[in-house]
C-alpha cells in the first residue's frame, strides 16, 4: 500500500487516510456553506434551505421537516422533498403515537434510526405502514429539533429508498445541522412573533382610540366637572374590560367576570345585591366592549335613581346564548324608587343605543316600570 509522510508532524499517512481526510474536509467546507445559506434564509425559504441541506448531507433520496404544535402534540408538514404530491398528503398531520420514525422520535425525544421500516416492530403492522410503503419508504432517520430551553420544536427526517443505516459521521453531521436549525427557525419564529404582536398592539391601540372618541362624541353634560365625571367613568369602564382581554391574551372577556367587575363597586355594601344568572360565555373583544358600556350605563342609572340608590335594591342580570346566534341580556332592578318614566332621552340611553344599535347591530329596548327599570339588549356573536 503505498504511503506518504506529513513533513508537518513525521507521521507516516496512507492513501485511504489521505481520502478521508480530504472527504471530511469537504464535509467541513458543505457544512460552513451550508450555514451561510442558512442564515440567509427566511420564512419558508429557511425550511427548504433546511431540508435541502439535510439530504445533501445524508444523501437521502427524500425528506421532510414538520414543526411540533404543542396544542395537537403532534407534527406539522412544512416541506418536503422527493415524494409524489399526493403521497406526501398523508403525512401533512403526525400524532404522536403514529408508527412513524417522526412520531417515534417525537415520543422518545431523540433521534430514531430504523434501518428497515419492514422489520422494525414499532412500525410494521400500524395503520402507517401502508403508507410508508405508498411512499415508498424503506429506511429512515428523524432528528428532533431541540430549542436552547431544551424544547422540542420540530423534526427533520431523512428517507431512503432501500435498507440504510447511517454511519457514525453521517449523524454527527446532521445533529450539527439540526442544532444550528432550531436556532435558526426559533429566531425566525421570535421575529414573526414580534411583527404580529406590534401589528396586534397597533390594531388594539386603534380601537381603543376609537372608543374613547365614541365616549367623548356620546357624552354632554351641564357642567365641565359633570362631563369630566361621565367621561372618566366610561373610559374606567373601558379599562377593565381590556383588563380581563389581557388575561385572555387578547381572545376576549368572559361574561360573568366581565358583568361581576361592573357591579363591584355597587355591591361591596351588605344592602345591595346583584343576582347572575347565565352560561359561560367568552365575548370576543368588539362585542365585550359593547356589553361593558351597555352594563356601566346601566350601573350607573341605578346608582344615582335607581336600586343602587337606596338600601335593599337589588339587580338581576340574565343571560343567553339565542337560537340565532346571538348574546341575550336582560337588567332587573327591585326594590329602588319608584320610577318615573324619563321625558326626554337622557345621554347614558343614548351611549347604550350608540354602541348596542350603532357599533354591535343589535337591538335594545327599555321598560320604565313602577317597581323599577328593566332593559332587555342583544348584539350577534359568533
Amino acid at each position: 500500500m503505498s504511503s506518504v509522510i506529513d513533513i508537518r508532524d513525521g507521521v507516516r499517512r496512507s492513501a485511504a487516510d489521505d481520502q478521508l481526510l480530504t472527504a471530511e474536509l469537504a464535509d467541513m467546507r458543505e457544512l460552513q456553506a451550508i450555514s451561510t445559506r442558512l442564515i440567509q434564509a427566511d420564512g419558508k425559504g429557511l425550511y427548504d434551505a433546511i431540508l435541502e441541506s439535510a439530504q445533501k448531507l445524508l444523501r437521502s433520496d427524500m425528506g421532510t421537516i414538520q414543526l411540533f404544535d404543542s396544542a395537537r402534540d403532534g407534527l406539522t408538514l412544512l416541506s418536503s422533498r422527493g415524494f409524489d404530491p399526493n403521497d406526501i398528503a398523508l403525512f401533512d398531520w403526525v400524532e404522536r403515537g403514529a408508527g412513524t420514525s417522526c412520531a417515534i422520535a417525537l415520543r422518545a425525544g431523540a433521534r430514531v434510526s430504523i434501518p428497515d421500516v419492514e422489520v422494525c416492530e414499532l412500525v410494521a403492522g400500524t395503520p402507517a405502514h401502508p403508507a410508508l410503503r405508498r411512499c415508498g419508504i424503506r429506511a429512515a432517520l428523524s432528528t428532533p429539533l431541540v430549542s436552547r430551553t431544551g424544547t422540542v420544536i420540530g423534526m427533520i427526517t431523512n428517507h431512503w429508498r432501500e435498507p440504510h443505516e447511517p454511519s457514525e459521521k453521517s449523524l454527527l453531521l446532521i445533529d450539527v445541522l439540526a442544532r444550528q436549525a432550531a436556532d435558526l427557525i426559533d429566531r425566525n419564529r421570535n421575529e414573526e412573533r414580534i411583527i404580529v404582536l406590534a401589528r396586534e398592539a397597533e390594531h388594539r391601540a386603534k380601537n381603543l382610540l376609537a372608543a374613547v372618541q365614541a365616549v367623548v362624541r356620546l357624552t354632554k353634560a351641564e357642567t365641565a366637572h359633570e362631563m369630566k365625571e361621565a367621561i372618566a367613568g366610561r373610559v374606567n369602564a373601558l379599562d377593565n374590560v381590556h383588563r380581563l382581554f389581557v388575561l385572555t391574551n387578547w381572545s376576549g372577556a368572559d361574561l360573568r367576570t366581565l358583568i361581576e367587575a361592573e357591579l363591584a363597586p355597587y355591591c361591596g355594601r351588605e344592602d345591595l345585591k346583584a343576582e347572575l344568572q347565565g352560561p359561560p360565555l367568552l365575548l370576543e373583544p368588539n362585542v365585550a366592549q359593547a356589553v361593558s358600556m351597555t352594563l356601566h350605563e346601566l350601573a350607573t342609572n341605578a346608582a344615582k335613581y335607581g336600586s343602587f340608590s337606596v338600601p335593599g335594591g337589588r339587580v338581576g342580570v340574565q343571560w343567553t346564548r339565542t337560537d340565532e346566534g346571538a348574546l341575550a341580556v336582560r337588567w332587573i332592578e327591585r326594590g329602588g324608587p319608584t320610577v318615573i318614566p324619563p321625558s326626554r332621552q337622557g345621554v347614558g340611553t343614548r351611549v347604550m343605543e350608540g354602541v348596542i344599535r350603532g357599533q354591535s347591530r343589535g337591538t335594545i329596548q327599555f321598560a320604565w316600570q313602577t317597581e323599577g327599570l328593566s332593559c332587555e339588549f342583544s348584539v350577534p356573536i359568533a
